[in-house]
């Protein structure tokens, strides 16, 4: 790679398209500043250039050899799970979802181990969503719901046009101006660098996030409610929501993970659908993973679901169940497709197609085959957060062969 190259970074879900990497020194810096960023370039351009192509049985193995493995292990499997995608590009999740639908595997964006298949809220209700630049440029009023984002997506808060300096600060009951300035609001009981940021901050343990959805729902309808000590909080958000026309709430993880994330999911998407019938009000979504976006979208496109699809009887099919993967489904064998590692059904036999080692001491995949790291020895396609297209560069050309290659030349190998 060049000393200074200009390229779109993959570091998280923002895919700052205007970066130019410094690879002249002992670390990896990148313009504007990012450590974030720094630190995923670094991982992939001091990888180490001593590790096998593929392995089987944690064995050096040709790349022909570990494909022909690997078909064998699919075409023989009754029950396949494709998943992962944590870095994949779009063509990545194309190639994916065609092996999918010929062998009628399972395919879930992200691991296998957390909850499944999250939280299906947008099939089964919708929602409202905009770009990074209608927010910044309509919402006079952003909430952000129990998120960190100067700590997980470094220069979100510049792109909504919350950069420091641009909003200034004011007490929490001015509220003779509201419908001049532009307003951010935190729900977080955490103390984080957002907070900080924020010019209001709500707080309530997340076990009662659930209760504030649906609180502030009800109280949108003017229904009576019994007495609660979020009382005051929730009314005075609604109250800022009501002056403004244009709102979003931006929410990730700390939201919809765990136990009851579906339940919440749905609550926020029955609150933003309630609240445009006086205003406009839109979601944005921080995604787990920098490929979430861009997997969610081909599923969507090839199947109607954007998550979670089982193709076993033929036809895609949402599952909606909320359990660990791991626990069930009579999974046997698993294709991770850029992922990161997790915790394996029992008994299941896995595939590694990644450009990251992945497994620990004693769980090294059956057949690992390692792919070019897009963005950075691939060229590919990757959705931002909102949903905007961008094009990922590959500053350091890579020889091996990127996760659509190999998945292209699986499936004609299971149909030779």
């Amino acid at each position: 790679m060049t000393d200074l190259a200009s390229v779109t970074c993959a570091g998280c879900g923002l895919l700052c398209d205007d970066v130019i990497v410094d690879s002249s020194g002992a670390a990896v810096r990148l313009r504007p500043e990012c450590s974030l960023g720094a630190e995923w370039f670094s991982q992939r351009v001091r990888r180490s250039a001593g590790a096998p192509a593929a392995s089987i049985r944690g064995q050096p193995a040709d790349v022909e050899a570990a494909l022909s493995r690997a078909a064998d292990l699919l075409r023989g499997a009754r029950r396949p799970l494709v998943h992962g995608f944590d870095w994949a590009t779009v063509e990545d999740a194309r190639a994916a979802v065609a092996l999918a639908d010929r062998l009628g595997a399972l395919i879930v964006p992200g691991g296998a181990s957390g909850p499944w298949p999250g939280s299906p809220a947008v099939p089964l209700r919708g929602a409202s969503s905009a770009t990074l630049g209608e927010i910044r440029d309509r919402s006079r009023l952003v909430v952000i719901w129990r998120e960190d984002p100067v700590s997980t997506h470094p220069r979100l808060l510049d792109r909504l046009g919350f950069g420091v300096g641009a909003t200034p600060r004011v007490g929490a009951d001015a509220t003779a101006r509201l419908g001049a300035e532009r307003r951010l609001v935190v729900v977080d009981d955490r103390d984080t660098s957002t907070a900080e940021r924020a010019e209001l901050q709500l707080r309530w343990p997340r076990e009662r996030d659930l209760e504030a959805l649906t609180g502030l729902h009800a109280r949108h309808r003017k229904l009576a409610l019994r007495p609660s000590d979020l009382a005051a909080q929730l009314d005075g958000l609604l109250e800022l929501i009501n002056v403004v026309p244009h709102a979003a709430f931006v929410y990730g993880a700390g939201l919809v993970s765990g136990r009851g994330g579906q339940r919440r999911a749905l609550a926020l998407h029955e609150l933003v659908r309630a609240l445009c019938h006086d205003r406009h009000v839109v979601t944005l979504e921080l995604p787990p993973a920098t490929g979430t976006r861009s997997v969610q979208d081909v599923l969507a496109w090839q199947t109607g679901y954007p998550q979670s699809v089982d193709l076993l009887s033929g036809h895609p099919e949402l599952v909606t169940a909320t359990r660990p993967l791991e626990t069930g489904e009579g999974v046997d064998v698993s294709l991770r497709v850029e992922g990161a590692f997790t915790k394996l059904p029992d008994g299941a036999t896995e595939i590694a197609l990644s450009s990251l080692p992945g497994g620990s001491a004693g769980t090294e995949p059956e057949v690992s085959i390692r792919t070019a790291a897009p963005g950075v020895e691939a060229n590919g396609t990757a959705h931002r957060l909102d949903g905007v297209p961008l094009a990922l560069q590959a500053p350091l050309r890579g020889a091996g062969p990127t996760a659509a290659a190999l998945l292209t030349r699986l499936l004609a190998e299971i149909e030779a």
